[in-house]
């Protein structure tokens, strides 16, 4: 029995590579008694094909993490990736896919990409709501090459791209690795939104040795399986001031003596991602009553 990582799943099959081999097998039916489905990412155990059996996937190793949608198993980085402008960036995205790699213990990447399209006081406020949290910060341009380099460098382990779509995502995996071919999609004028081109979960290899996995992208992300007083345990920048509130439990909305709060008021920490942090705490509540 050999061990590799699955590649790719199509139709009931996935390729999982293996020593630089691709090896094409079936998952046993066991795993859809156990209610279990292999993933992109998973280390796995099979046997290969043979001139008279098909390749079979046997055993799933654990998983330190998987999302589900897009399912993705083992994720060393989640590469978030915004742009300024075509389209106009999706802030309640972008804090919600921080949300979650936090949950996961995932080590968040943020990527500012088309720089080329606009000017430096437009690529500030986007630095400027994210700098306090301490997750590395790329600016690039796709379609120049600039950043690339050191971008690519970083990319070590298993890393999923997450974003809207149009900002650029497959264009990056085709500057990190020539000759990859992705299609890419333009942007709505209308909308200014992108259009999907990924219509699969892939792991692709890097030529530094780390592995990206392409997807469909990021549409629908719940952080309403918190509580309140809990979200603020995935936002870096708040959980400093923890122990430093009046009140042990503090959400920093509405407490008096908040921390948190009095460096928003002394622009210590930026206002705008305070107030979408504002507004997931009323969406987990919503939902908490809508519960009863």
């Amino acid at each position: 029995m050999r061990e590799g990582i699955i590649q790719k799943g199509i139709g009931g099959f996935y390729d999982i590579l293996s020593q630089g081999e691709i090896f094409r097998c079936r998952a046993r039916g066991r795993f859809r008694k156990l209610g279990l489905t292999p993933m992109v990412g998973d280390y796995v155990r099979f046997i290969p094909e043979t001139e008279i059996t098909e390749g079979s996937l046997e055993e799933i190793l654990p998983r330190k993490n998987n999302l589900k949608r897009p399912p993705v198993a083992n994720i060393d980085n989640l590469a978030i990736v915004i742009a300024p402008t075509q389209p106009d960036p999706d802030f309640f995205l972008v804090d919600k896919l921080m949300i979650t790699a936090e949950k996961l213990n995932i080590k968040t990447i943020l990527i500012i990409n088309k720089i080329d399209l606009v000017e430096q006081e437009s690529l500030n406020y986007i630095i400027e709501d994210y700098l306090p949290t301490n997750y590395k910060i790329h600016l690039i341009s796709s379609k120049l090459g600039y950043g690339i380099e050191e971008l690519s460098n970083e990319l070590q382990g298993i890393t999923t791209l997450a974003g809207q779509s149009g900002v650029g995502k497959s264009s990056i995996i085709n500057r990190i690795h020539p000759g990859t071919n992705l299609k890419t999609g333009s942007v709505s004028k209308k909308l200014q939104q992108g259009r999907h081109t990924t219509r699969q979960v892939e792991l692709l290899s890097l030529p530094g040795g780390g592995m990206i996995v392409d997807t469909p992208g990021f549409s629908q992300i719940e952080i309403t399986d918190l509580e309140p007083e809990d979200l603020q345990d995935y936002y870096p920048e708040y959980v400093i001031f923890k122990h430093d509130c009046y009140f042990q439990r503090c959400t920093h909305t509405a407490e008096p003596y908040c921390k948190v709060r009095e460096a928003i008021e002394n622009g210590r920490l930026p206002k705008n991602r305070y107030e979408r942090y504002k507004y997931f705490i009323e969406e987990i509540k919503e939902k908490r009553r809508n519960l009863w």
